[in-house]
């Protein structure tokens, strides 16, 4: 009987997975703190800046619940659920502060937000949450593709979904069978700590392109013309095809052609 007991134990032991090391769960601030800089450099605003700040607390509080698990064996279920509700929140401050440098149109983004956290609360689930959150980092690496297209920063532009493409790997590793094992752990945790560190990489070459043209990065996509005009303006942002060319203003002229203009 005795013995019947222990083969169960044993059996019931190997099919459980290994516990989490304190070395995997410390590593895991890497990917977290290399997201966190990432998301900091590429905020064009204060606005932008609060959302990174929420969103590396969401990946710090993961972090900590691992580590308190692996080490102690301390559950603290609070700090694993605060992931996703910070990522999306943080997430979408960020990406309405990139629509607002690039001049886009933001409502959408708050509708889907507002609705997101409607939902959350009424189906009383992170699983909007995890979705919504799961999107906005997608969409702000695409965001940042494009600021530093703009800004003329090839390499950067070409990081950005390189590093989506590595977290996008990652989903058929966790369902993997062998996904519960130490060492496949590890190996998740190793790409994801790239992913992270090329997104790092990206926002920062589109940072230092961004303030190498001696602009204030909140300001950067406002675009200078040759004849020393910003666009968008309130005086030039339209152009109803009668304007003509003024000496007083100086700059360079023009005359109309039916609704299109025509340097001289």
């Amino acid at each position: 009987m005795s013995m019947n007991a222990l083969t169960i134990l044993a059996v019931a032991a190997e099919e459980q997975p290994p516990a989490l090391s304190v070395a995997l769960a410390v590593e895991d601030f890497a990917p977290t703190l290399l997201a966190f800089a990432g998301f900091l450099l590429l905020a064009p605003s204060a606005l932008g800046r609060i959302g990174a700040v929420l969103m590396g607390a969401g990946g710090a509080s993961k972090s900590t619940w691992k580590l308190l698990h692996a080490a102690w064996s301390i559950e603290v279920d609070w700090l694993d659920d605060l992931l996703f509700p910070l990522l999306a929140a943080g997430g979408l401050l960020l990406a309405l502060s990139l629509h607002q440098s690039l001049r886009w149109w933001r409502w959408p983004l708050l509708l889907i937000g507002a609705g997101v956290a409607t939902l959350a609360v009424q189906a009383r689930s992170v699983q909007p949450a995890f979705i919504f959150a799961t999107v906005i980092v997608i969409w702000i690496s695409v965001l940042g593709t494009i600021r530093a297209w703009k800004h003329g920063n090839a390499l950067a532009a070409g990081l950005f979904p390189v590093s989506v493409l590595a977290v996008i790997v990652l989903v058929p590793l966790r369902g993997h069978a062998a996904s519960d094992a130490l060492a496949f752990q590890w190996v998740q945790q190793g790409m994801n700590t790239m992913a992270q560190g090329i997104f790092f990489v990206a926002a920062l070459l589109t940072y230092r392109a961004v303030k190498g043209k001696g602009q204030d990065f909140s300001d950067a996509d406002t675009v200078t013309t040759d004849a020393g005009q910003q666009w968008p303006s309130g005086e030039y942002s339209t152009y109803d095809g009668s304007r003509r060319w003024d000496p007083s203003r100086g700059g360079e002229r023009y005359e109309s052609q039916g609704g299109r203009r025509r340097r001289l």
